[in-house]
């Protein structure tokens, strides 16, 4: 099965670096990446000292390619050794330095310290050291260091963050030691930004907003009422409006901050009202004549809103002349839908 291929080949891979660390102990062997080709198995060893992994004359190499070719089974398995520049800017080489000098005897303390301050040194941007085990005394202890930042977990911790262990074996017990570094920080988190070009916005002129505000005013004025489908139908049979030009939450939202406007408005004007009939005393005469007057109906008035506020305004009229709202609303809007009601009306 193909589950079964995928976890041989990696078994494979962890034997094979296991293999690798016995044979280059003392090279300073870091990793190997396996690349296959079509004709071969190409496999790239990094370490500390490539000079003990090729040997005298190439003969290490070469017993080494004769190993892995029995062993792994790896078709004409070809070796390329690249040197570690930087071995303290490494985990796995900073680990197995570390592990070594605790089988030798070193304190833990000691040794944590300075491995700390020369990958300090190296220019990485932080670290953190593990050693657990018999440090000293029967019971198992951890000491940890660390400086700098290390993200711990995320996509960011399994790209920027490169992480060693190794096993030092000491006559009070085995102690581990588990090293992670952080080379460098991802890109978003240090990248140049320009506003101009992240911002995410739209320029509309001034021709363009007074054309959509008229459109969505003869909405508006066509429209029964707010609800979703009577908007879509005032927009349907309304010319030179289009589906993409305006949308039903536009005309809604202009709709309710006119109707605010108008309310606050009007709240002025009771306010202002109010006072003045406090500080009149007795209405005169001619005033009285002016408010009759002023009761007079004003049909363009009541058709210059929407048609809804126009039938509950005739329906309020104690005796409506339908005739002359037909008349003002052919000369105003002339809608559909308002002079068809107030022709049945007249009838």
């Amino acid at each position: 099965m193909q589950e079964k291929q995928f976890i041989q080949k990696g078994a494979r891979k962890v034997r094979l670096h296991e293999r690798l660390q016995e044979e280059l102990e003392g090279a300073g062997y870091s990793h190997a990446d396996v690349v296959r080709t079509p004709t071969s198995t190409k496999l790239v060893i990094y370490a500390q000292r490539p000079g003990l992994v090729i040997g005298r004359g190439g003969s290490r190499i070469k017993e080494l390619t004769n190993t892995i070719e029995n062993e792994f089974n790896f078709e004409n398995p070809q070796i390329e050794v690249n040197e570690i520049d930087n071995p303290d800017a490494n985990a796995q080489i900073v680990a197995q330095s570390m592990a070594s000098w605790l089988e030798k005897g070193g304190r833990a303390k000691r040794v944590g310290y300075t491995y700390l301050r020369r990958i300090k040194e190296s220019g990485i941007i932080g670290a953190e050291i593990e050693v657990t085990g018999k440090i000293s005394g029967n019971r198992g202890r951890t000491e940890k260091f660390s400086f700098g930042y290390v993200k711990r977990c995320g996509n960011t911790s399994k790209e920027n963050v490169e992480k060693g262990y190794a096993l030092a074996r000491t006559k009070p017990g085995a102690i581990g030691v588990k090293v992670r570094l952080m080379k460098e920080m991802p890109d978003f988190m240090h990248r140049d930004v320009d506003v101009e070009k992240e911002l995410m916005h739209e320029t509309i002129s001034s021709d363009e907003t007074h054309e959509k505000s008229e459109k969505i005013e003869m909405i508006i004025a066509e429209a029964e009422n707010m609800t979703a489908g009577e908007i879509e139908r005032a927009i349907e049979e309304l010319e030179g409006i289009g589906e993409n030009d305006v949308s039903t939450s536009e005309v809604r939202k202009v709709f309710e901050e006119t109707d605010t406007s108008k309310e606050t408005s009007e709240e002025k004007v009771e306010e202002e009202t109010e006072e003045d009939e406090e500080s009149e005393e007795e209405p005169t005469e001619e005033t009285e004549t002016e408010e009759t007057e002023s009761t007079e109906t004003d049909y363009e008035e009541i058709v210059s809103g929407t048609i809804s506020d126009a039938k509950d305004a005739l329906k309020d009229l104690e005796n409506p002349d339908y005739e002359a709202a037909l008349e003002a609303e052919k000369s105003n809007k002339d809608r559909k839908t308002l002079t068809s009601w107030l022709e049945n009306k007249k009838e």
